[in-house]
């Protein structure tokens, strides 16, 4: 028995022995394997453990107008940051540090308890600089640097702030920028892995939010660099390994003339200062105005009422307006070139179109032709002309001198204008509008029926008698008859475009809105012989050294197809309204010979509540023109909204900068 035991016991000691041996076997293996196999992965994990990646903000382009104005640029602007490592001590916030730097930084706004807040906030964030204030003033900069051996992980960085040289000027152009927030950065990597390429974002930039800021942001925002900085055990950094420069982002150069800019800006805020003065434009306080060349589609000049651009939109390609007579040019066109009325033929005006709804004009009561129907705004011959042509044709015309759809401008947020209630009255927006228009008169009714039905119900079950059932049952079922038939009626009323339909878009009213830049389009594609260009801002880029890497060539959107006799007769029934006797006459009576204005007034009807006030009604005021008649180089178009009458209001405004592009304040 004692022999077998110990025979049990040798066996296990060589079985253990023979683990042993691997096990050390196996330990010395996977040692050699890391230190001569793996030993660069381990020696990169380790260095990436002693080095961190700080980000250096690239400065961002320059914005530049046509005659060398710089509107935006760049600064060095000083920041405070610290790190979020230095500010806590054992698991907590340092207090005596927080409370130190507090002191001397001296701002009323960055407590203690503010630091700590901005500092959670980043906690996600352990080795990136936590930005605690921004525009740090000299003062503040030179008592951190006279404390830093007080203020551990405390720094003052000089970062690139956007400075914007002119005020608001041009500021709905321009745009701003701002820290780009999770919807932002989600769209921008879902666009760029469409592109197959790696997003250039991430949170924390400041990136363009509207306008060209927003438009042109990878243009302008350039490449960032980096600091590769060792840090210590605790994560504090404590020398650079390396540092990669940013690369700056390249420059835009307007087709805005500054001067031309100006001109238009002061205009419309002493315009509008003026109408508030009057009681029937005293609610004048927006609008906006487009400058345009119209050989080329280059912008000029753009401006915006209210003109503050953060939280404001720019009216002039998002504001959607109804464009009172200055769309009669389109009814003409498409009353001339389908034939069906004559540049000569003179229309018999009574003071009212003698077809329901019989609406009135303000011209006075005669015989109007082309010309003189378009010098005093006749909307009897324009409805008259307009009813000949019919919808179809107009809305044709509109859509071939650009009225339908964005222009395609360089700019961001342009409106689109393809719901049922915006834009040009086409087949497809009619349709759309009447079955919206059905529905929604349909479900009024529905409700009606439906509120009948619950009162009938109501009333039968209260009922005590046979006799009052049945009085009730006959009471209700009329009048539930009655409605299910206003409904059949309302429905077949909706889904029906009408005759005054036709006539009330023949004279710039109806269902129909435009953006000023949409006007100003159109009216140059009439000036320039029937092409539509794509109206853009940008017409050079360069980069950070100056020199042009790319320059914007003009775009045709599409030929309008219209006759050159069908034009001129429409150009030269424009003259007529800045000639002797027309609406816009007294505006540019004192313009040379040479510098003829072809233009057309406009006052709209909105029709909105507050358009009406008690018996009083407010309009809005529009002016289209261009210039020199004769050999058109620039085309404009204005909306003031509660400004009354066009040549009271927005013709003033096309008055001064007309007078500014063809110098003539100089003469």
């Amino acid at each position: 028995m004692q022999a077998k035991e110990k025979k049990n016991l040798e066996d296990l000691v060589r079985i253990y022995t023979v683990l042993v041996f691997v096990v050390i076997g196996l330990l010395i293996t996977r040692l050699v394997w890391l230190q001569l196999v793996e030993t660069d992965v381990y020696a990169s994990r380790a260095d990436a453990q002693r080095n961190r990646l700080m980000a250096i903000t690239a400065t961002r382009g320059d914005i530049i107008t046509s005659d060398g104005t710089v509107l935006v640029t760049d600064r060095p602007s000083y920041q405070l940051t610290v790190e979020y490592l230095s500010m806590r001590a054992d698991g907590e916030y340092d207090e005596a540090l927080i409370n130190r730097l507090v002191r001397v930084v001296q701002d009323p706004e960055l407590t203690a308890e503010k630091v700590k807040e901005i500092c959670d906030a980043n906690s996600g964030y352990l080795y990136k600089p936590v930005v605690l204030k921004k525009n740090l003033d000299m003062a503040t900069v030179s008592r951190i640097e006279a404390n830093r051996d007080t203020l551990p992980g405390v720094s003052v960085e000089a970062v690139p702030e956007r400075t914007y040289l002119h005020g608001m000027l041009v500021s709905h152009v321009l745009g701003y920028i701002g820290e780009i927030n999770q919807s932002e950065l989600e769209e921008a990597t879902v666009q760029a892995e469409q592109a197959g390429e790696e997003t250039l974002y991430k949170m924390g930039d400041y990136v363009g939010k509207v306008g060209l800021e927003k438009y042109y942001d990878e243009t302008l925002r350039g490449t960032d660099g980096y600091r590769q900085v060792e840090v210590n055990a605790g994560g504090r950094p404590v020398s650079d390994v390396k540092v990669v420069e940013p690369e700056a982002g390249n420059s835009l150069v307007l087709t805005i003339d500054a001067d031309l800019q100006q001109t238009l800006e002061t205009a419309l805020d002493t315009t509008i200062a003026g109408l508030q003065s009057q009681s029937r434009s005293d609610k004048a306080g927006a609008g906006a105005g487009v400058l345009l060349n119209v050989k080329t589609g280059e912008v000029l000049a753009m401006a915006s009422r209210p003109d503050d651009n953060v939280g404001q939109q720019n009216r002039a390609i998002q504001g959607r307006y109804i464009p009172g007579s200055t769309f009669k040019p389109v009814t003409a066109v498409a009353a001339l070139e389908s034939g069906v009325a004559t540049d000569s033929e003179t229309i018999y005006n009574p003071g009212r179109y003698w077809i329901a709804p019989f609406i009135k004009t303000t011209a006075p009561i005669g015989y109007y032709n082309l010309y003189n129907g378009m010098a005093k705004s006749d909307n009897v011959y324009f409805q008259e002309i307009g009813r000949r042509a019919g919808i179809d044709t107009i809305a044709k015309y509109g859509e071939a001198l650009g009225l339908e759809g964005p222009t395609g401008i360089d700019l961001a947020y342009e409106s689109t204008g393809d719901r049922a209630t915006q834009g040009l009255p086409t087949a497809q927006k009619r349709q759309m509008y009447q079955n919206m228009a059905a529905e929604s008169s349909d479900m009024l009714f529905d409700k009606k029926i439906a509120a009948l039905e619950e009162e009938k119900a109501a009333a039968l079950a209260a009922a005590s008698t046979e006799e009052e059932k049945k009085k009730i049952e006959r009471r209700y079922n009329s009048s539930i008859a009655i409605a299910k038939s206003d409904k059949l009626i309302n429905h077949k009323w909706n889904s029906e475009w009408h005759a005054a339909d036709t006539f009330n878009v023949a004279i710039g009213q109806g269902r129909q809105n435009y953006t000023p830049l949409q006007l100003a389009v159109y009216t140059a594609a009439i000036a320039n012989g029937g092409t539509v260009y794509q109206p853009y801002v940008v017409k050079e880029i360069r980069n950070h050294a100056g020199e042009v890497i790319e320059t914007k060539e003009p775009v045709v959107r599409q030929e309008a197809g219209i006759s050159e006799e069908t034009l001129t007769r429409v150009r030269n029934a424009m003259c007529k309204v800045t000639d002797v006797g027309g609406g816009a006459y007294g505006l540019f009576a004192s313009f040379p010979a040479d510098i003829q204005v072809a233009a057309k007034t406009g006052t709209a009807q909105p029709g909105g509540s507050g358009y009406r006030v008690g018996n009083k009604e407010y309009y809005d005021g529009l002016f289209i023109c261009f210039a020199p008649a004769d050999d058109p180089e620039i085309a404009f178009a204005c909306v003031m909204e509660y400004g009354y009458s066009g040549s009271g209001s927005a013709g003033r405004v096309a008055k001064a900068v007309l007078e500014e592009y063809f110098n003539l304040n100089e003469q």
